[in-house]
């Protein structure tokens, strides 16, 4: 038994790889728009995707979101690049901050849409996409119209749209980059070179003229604007409208 056991254990770090999610680097376009549909609102954004990390960026935006998936514990980092700055986020700060930090947080994170929420609609094949298989799912999420354009080889959706009374919300992969991306992402060498700054010690830098500066421009990041009213949740991009 403790061969069969040891053979198991040699298995372990293959099982996990075919779990783990592909790298992706791709920009994704959101639209929503009022029905009937004249005047679109678009918004384009950059996903760089590893198989625990993904960080998130509106194109051209000077700042980025960075989640991290590990032993079951999803961090997160605002990313200010021109300052070279980072926030960290634990998992109980994002809990205390009403974020959530569980695995289907992550995965809609990562893959826009949950595997619970994939296995709840109808399923039948879609049209190739890069000569690789896709399935079109359909049905209601949380009683909105919804269609899903999957691609299983890389877990994420071409498209995304789900049709509310009112207004129609569309998520869309509109290039893949094979190459290098449009911006750099943000390895763990970069990251060191940034400074860092914990979320639960922002409180105690109200007096360091120099902090507030640079706080004042973390527009986006959770929670450090919150006593003036004007706090942004990071991007969600699946649940914008």
């Amino acid at each position: 038994m403790r061969y069969a056991g040891a053979l198991l254990l040699a298995l372990l770090p293959n099982l996990a790889a075919a779990e783990a999610l592909p790298s992706l680097d791709a920009r994704f376009e959101t639209s929503q728009c009022a029905v009937p549909c004249q005047k679109p609102v678009k918004r384009e954004w950059l996903m760089l995707r590893e198989a625990n990390q993904v960080e998130l960026r509106d194109f051209n935006a000077k700042h980025s979101d960075l989640w991290q998936w590990q032993g079951g514990t999803l961090d997160y980092v605002y990313l200010m690049h021109d300052a070279k700055r980072a926030i960290d986020y634990t998992s109980i700060d994002l809990r205390l901050l009403g974020i959530g930090a569980s695995e289907d947080k992550w995965q809609a994170l990562a893959q826009l849409v949950k595997t619970s929420e994939l296995a709840s609609l109808q399923k039948k094949p879609g049209q190739p996409y890069e000569k690789m298989a896709t399935e079109i799912y359909q049905g209601k999420l949380n009683g909105v119209d919804t269609e899903i354009t999957w691609i299983p080889a890389l877990q994420i959706p071409l498209q995304v749209e789900y049709r509310y009374p009112k207004h129609h919300v569309t998520v869309k992969l509109m290039e893949r980059y094979q190459g290098k991306p449009p911006v750099e992402r943000t390895t763990s060498q970069v990251l060191q070179a940034y400074q860092h700054v914990d979320f639960v010690d922002i409180g105690d830098m109200e007096h360091d003229k120099q902090a507030v500066a640079w706080l004042a421009e973390a527009k986006g990041a959770p929670g450090v604007h919150v006593h003036r009213h004007d706090h942004d949740e990071p991007h969600d991009h699946q649940h914008q409208h």
